[in-house]
């Protein structure tokens, strides 16, 4: 009775998204309005730019109409309906998979009532129409959210432009709610359910699993509401200051929650898989990377705009781009175009109704902008050498790399539809075709924080940029030097690593300590950099201490592979493992053989490891479970495999220096997003300004 009611609550999230479309800006009704409403007489000063900022009355257009629309009040009124809706399906999916409901086919081809209860709600999110639904309620929230931050600011927006930016978010609920409905309807029943599930696939029973969706899908939410926002500035003709102000907390919020999931992806790879390796550019970790890369070229394009109002039809197609590139990447992964996937993202029904959906929603997209573009002139122009100049080439860059990550995603589906004949694009592909693009990427982006808005002067950059150069150049020597059989590649790595680190550090420094503008007081200078400085300044530390930590960890990696006995000690870089053997033991829904490796470093006990092999009789599917020990020098990968020919067991040890370096860069990374979202949130609170950058 509950999943009939969740069934319910679907179907009522697509009517009320229709009525939320129709009823914020029904472009129809307006146009018939102005003929029964008498106009009021208005005068436009020829010449006047469409894309302005003095248009501040666009609320009373569309007549009486217009007016009654515009009803502060009533504009969290829909979207609040609309997210106890989503909550009450969400609730009751989530309760089907906690009761083992399996007269619903969703919960038994992915669950079994022997699954723990942890990994019965993870259960709820993995397959279509789990996912989608998850989508749904994501999108939901930041509608209700956006429609309280419109309300709240109208000193920024005008009335019409926060009906058009809802309108939009409504028709994107409906649409999404149909293709659930059509695609995979979570809710629908069996006359006669099977006996117990089939079980929840051994690779998907993962903590990191169930916590990487909720972040995927309330990133892919917040691009919605960048999307809807770029729809509604171009409707609007307002793609200026105050636009990129209101899209500045959703950017770096959907940057943070993509750039999250795509962490925890990385490193769920890194610790599930048997071999230590932790990017593999397969279909899901690529769909989930092309959105992050162009929400990064988007903040900074944003950025540019809300500073000097320039970029602006530029930052417009990143609006649009980077939610096409984010659900095109969520049908990749939930087709059945590129096998194998697991097989609790696969049901009977394919995913036509999202890609249709997608070609629709797009295409009108991409009409809206075709249409203004040539109306979206900037002003004031700038220099080929400042600030914006940097940052756009950076955008550009970053799409670049995003173009190509997808070209080499969807190559082997064009190539078997030409040929017949099924390839794999892995690692040395991406390598290749990247390298020309993020070298001078990382070589750009430690310049771009030290260079002045409008203009700059060739002299004055290689006065701020030197000491970075020195110390740069200095890391990429004593490294050749000692290890002077090292490839290129690595090498370039760790050199432009190093210039990114330092040229932020030297930069920070400068405005610290030697800025003419700034006191004596350093905790005071620290308080005039503003959060957006410093959280940039975080990020792009992060990225060069993981650039750094990928590049050791390539270069001076060990792996060793022995057939231990009981007793018998294996070195691998500074640590020494004993191996004690292996013990049967039974799981929660598996048996497991687990070893026991006393681990040693310079002949002193530090910990203990259990890596296992573990058997899901449910499913009759066998996994290995590494066990790491995350050292202050590198990680150490343990894992085991079936007895030897000698009667010995084989153990895989990996030992990667300087690894930790990479999840560290990640952390600082998403400090450095969250850090900018806290300090806004604090400062909205109190009501006081945020100073510029």
């Amino acid at each position: 009775m509950f999943a009939e009611l969740g069934h319910f609550a679907l179907l009522l999230m697509v009517v009320t998204g229709i009525g939320q479309a129709v009823l914020f800006s029904p472009l129809w009704l307006h146009a018939s309005l102005r003929i029964l409403t008498p106009q009021r007489a208005s005068a436009t000063p020829a010449g006047s730019p469409a894309f302005s900022d003095d248009d501040d009355n666009d609320g009373d257009r569309g007549g009486a109409f217009g007016q009654a629309a515009a009803k502060p009040a009533s504009l969290f009124l829909l979207p609040g309906v609309i997210l106890l809706l989503g909550l009450l399906a969400e609730g009751a999916l989530l309760n089907a998979f906690i009761v083992s409901d399996f007269t619903l086919p969703i919960v038994s081809n992915v669950s079994h009532s022997s699954t723990p209860l942890l990994y019965r709600i993870g259960a709820a999110f993995t397959p279509d129409g789990g996912a989608m639904l998850l989508w749904l309620l994501a999108l939901s929230l930041v509608n209700l959210l956006i429609a309280i931050q419109l309300r709240s600011s109208a000193a920024i927006c005008t009335d019409r432009f926060a009906r058009n930016a809802l309108s939009v978010l409504g028709a994107l609920i409906t649409i999404l709610g149909v293709v659930t409905l059509i695609d995979a309807d979570p809710f629908l029943r069996v006359t006669v359910a099977p006996l117990d599930g089939r079980g929840m696939n051994p690779q998907s029973q993962d903590l990191l699993k169930v916590l990487r969706e909720p972040f995927l899908y309330l990133g892919l939410a917040g691009l919605a509401g960048i999307f809807a926002m770029t729809l509604a500035g171009l409707l609007d003709r307002k793609i200026d200051r105050r636009f990129a102000e209101t899209m500045r907390s959703w950017t770096i919020i959907s940057w943070v929650c993509l750039g999250t999931a795509i962490a925890i992806n990385a490193y769920r790879s890194y610790s599930e898989q048997a071999w230590g390796g932790w990017w593999y550019w397969d279909t899901a970790e690529n769909s989930l990377l092309l959105p992050w890369l162009l929400a990064t070229a988007l903040l900074h394009c944003r950025a540019v705009l809300e500073k000097t109002e320039t970029l602006r039809a530029w930052t417009a197609f990143l609006g649009i781009t980077t939610l096409a590139v984010g659900w095109f990447g969520v049908y990749l992964t939930r087709s059945d175009l590129f096998a194998p996937l697991p097989e609790t993202q696969l049901l009977p029904i394919d995913s036509t109704g999202l890609l249709v959906a997608f070609c629709l929603v797009f295409a009108v997209a991409y009409y809206l902008f075709w249409r203004s573009v040539d109306q979206m002139g900037d002003g004031r122009g700038f220099d080929v050498i400042s600030r914006e100049s940097a940052m756009f080439l950076n955008s550009v860059m970053l799409s670049l790399v995003a173009a190509v990550v997808l070209i080499g995603t969807i190559y082997p589906l064009v190539l078997q539809w030409i040929t017949g004949d099924p390839i794999t694009v892995g690692a040395p592909f991406y390598v290749k075709a990247l390298i020309p693009i993020v070298l001078p990427l990382l070589f750009l982006m430690a310049f771009a924080p030290a260079l002045r808005w409008r203009q700059d002067e060739v002299w004055m950059i290689g006065r701020r940029m030197k000491l970075a150069a020195i110390l740069s150049l200095i890391t990429v020597l004593f490294v050749s030097i000692r290890f002077i059989d090292l490839s290129p590649a690595p090498l370039i790595g760790i050199g432009l690593a190093g210039w990114v680190l330092t040229a932020s550090l030297s930069d920070l420094w400068a405005r610290l300590w030697r800025h003419p503008e700034y006191g004596d007081s350093k905790y005071r200078n620290l308080q005039l950099l503003g959060p957006r400085y410093i959280s940039m300044t975080l990020s792009h530390i992060g990225l060069a201490i993981l650039i750094a930590g990928g590049s050791a960890s390539s270069i001076w990696e060990e792996q060793v592979v022995v057939s231990a006995r009981a007793g018998q000690s294996i070195q691998a870089g500074p640590y020494n493992l004993q191996y004690e053997g292996v013990s049967l033991l039974a799981g929660e829904n598996y048996a497991t053989r687990q070893a026991t490796f006393i681990l040693y470093r310079h002949s002193l006990p530090v910990t203990e490891l259990f890596p296992e092999i573990r058997y899901y009789p449910i499913r009759g599917v066998e996994t290995r479970e590494a066990d790491i020990w995350h050292g202050r020098d590198g990680d150490l990968h343990v894992s085991i495999g079936d007895r030897d020919d000698d009667g010995g067991r084989v153990v895989t040890v990996h030992y990667l220096p300087m690894m930790p370096w990479v999840w560290g860069g990640m952390l600082l990374m998403l400090i450095g997003g969250c850090f900018s979202i806290l300090t806004r949130v604090i400062l909205r609170f109190k009501k006081t300004g945020v100073p510029a950058s």
